[in-house]
């Protein structure tokens, strides 16, 4: 028991004595902080930093602190940088596409409420297509888009170009050209046929008309012999 409270003495003196030299420490006894803050620092005692600093001035000059400046930091496609060539207010000439006439025609249109459809032929292409309003032709034609669907008629318009309005094609009874020939045929025989009916008509007339003719002399003559008869029997 004895030496438990010895050692516990001994551990309250030491620890007395930290507090004691803390509290010293914390009111201002020693060096202080000043004693903590850096020297100061003269580059110019130093000669090998004054040769480095000549050779940098001779080797970057403001141009190329300019030129890197304004150089990106990084590419996200991660190719080298290529510096522009000439001022920077030189600009590329805008592109101007040309658009050609629109070649299409229009085999059906449909409409189901708002919703409008036109069915086409491209005939640069010569394939079948299906629009909307506001969709473009595709292909070479793409300047081409449609503005309007009607019941008979769509209109495209194009920049540049005047609107250009495609009328519904109309099945008009023909099949193929074979059925056109066979139509005009048709109609110029029967045409053929009625001139040579007017023809014979005319030659008819003019033979009647001739018979007539010979009648009445024959009437006028035998009148005129009865007549004669009758003055000599006077």
């Amino acid at each position: 028991m004895m030496k438990n409270s010895l050692f516990a003495n001994g551990l309250i003196v030491v620890i007395g004595v930290l507090m004691l030299l803390a509290a010293l420490q914390l009111f201002g006894w020693g060096k202080g902080t000043s004693s903590l803050e850096p020297e100061g620092f003269d580059a110019s005692a130093l000669t090998q930093l004054e040769v480095l600093s000549e050779d940098l001035n001779k080797k970057v000059g403001p141009e190329l602190v300019s030129q890197i400046n304004t150089m990106p930091l990084f590419n996200l496609d991660r190719k080298r940088y290529e510096g522009v060539m000439g001022g920077e207010d030189d600009e590329p000439p805008p592109v101007v596409i040309e658009s050609k006439p629109l070649k299409a025609k229009v085999t059906s249109i449909i409409m189901i409420g708002d919703d409008r459809y036109a069915m086409m032929v491209d005939q640069v292409t010569n394939e079948k297509i299906t629009l909307e309003q506001g969709m473009p032709l595709p292909g070479e034609q793409g300047l081409w888009v449609v503005d309007q669907i009607e019941a008979r008629q769509v209109t495209f318009v194009a920049e540049g170009e005047e609107p250009v309005s495609l009328e519904l094609e109309v099945f008009d009874g023909t099949l193929n050209g074979k059925s056109r020939s066979t139509t005009n045929t048709k109609n110029n025989r029967n045409k053929t046929n009625t001139e040579q009916i007017e023809k014979v008509d005319a030659s008819v007339a003019k033979k009647n008309s001739a018979e007539e003719i010979r009648k009445k002399i024959a009437e006028r003559r035998a009148q005129m012999r009865a007549n004669a008869a009758k003055g000599k029997k006077e």
